[in-house]
């Protein structure tokens, strides 16, 4: 699947007449919990946890079924005990990574952490570029419900690049919502210190590329949107 591919749906193994296939069955965030045989046969069940520790392997088929998949875009290294993540090793029974953020702070404050919750979000390649933005309900909303950054008037919106909860806090007015979300890193054009802007097709670079018949920037996909505090009686209150 195009737009889940990090979502495993079968195994073939063998060749000839040796060859099976497996399939995987997993749930809704692409983390495998069974894998059945073509006949519906049940050959393997993990206990994977919210945060990817797999309580124990189970299988069923007579035969040793090797499942090293983890959460998504992660390989269960047995050497180490920890899971392959791409970029740097995730360790599963403290929820974190074992090596900093290769980006640097343009991926968050914490340097470590996977993902807010596991149980909706995921990181498969160990590397997001988490930015923060002061929206009022109405762009949050639009957010949630497109996936994508929501174009301003001008055609460019403004982020805090790396998230910061203080940027813009001031300014913010009473009711505004300060929101982080993960977008990709080839989509931030760094302006000032600590600010990055999204350029969209309605943008000056935007309707320049039109004209010209070069492509024209989209607004790119948001994921990981997490309201992180709010602007209440002129006061910024942070949210855990």
């Amino acid at each position: 699947d195009a737009e889940q591919p990090y979502t495993p749906v079968a195994s073939v193994t063998g060749k000839g007449e040796s060859r099976q296939v497996w399939y995987y069955h997993t749930d809704v965030t692409g983390t495998p919990q069974e894998v059945t045989a073509a006949d519906g046969t049940l050959v393997w069940a993990g206990y994977i946890r919210g945060f990817g520790e797999n309580a124990a392997d189970i299988s069923n088929s007579g035969a040793y079924f090797h499942q090293p998949l983890r959460l998504p875009g992660q390989y269960f290294d047995d050497e180490t005990g920890l899971h392959y993540n791409l970029f740097r090793y995730y360790a599963p029974e403290c929820g974190r990574f074992v090596s900093q953020d290769p980006i640097g702070l343009r991926g968050g404050l914490n340097l470590y952490q996977y993902a807010p919750n596991p149980l909706k979000y995921i990181d498969p390649l160990g590397l997001t570029a988490t930015v923060g933005r002061w929206m009022g309900p109405a762009e949050y909303q639009q957010m949630l419900d497109t996936g994508t950054v929501v174009q301003s008037s001008t055609g460019t919106t403004h982020v805090a690049y790396p998230a910061d909860i203080d940027a813009f806090g001031k300014q913010a007015k009473n009711g505004a919502m300060y929101v982080e979300f993960d977008v990709p890193e080839k989509s931030l054009v760094p302006t000032n210190e600590g600010w990055a802007k999204i350029v969209g097709p309605d943008s000056i670079e935007g309707r320049l590329a039109k004209r010209k018949g070069l492509p024209v920037p989209e607004m790119p996909t948001a994921e990981n949107i997490t309201v992180r505090g709010e602007k209440i009686n002129g006061e910024v209150e942070a949210k855990c």
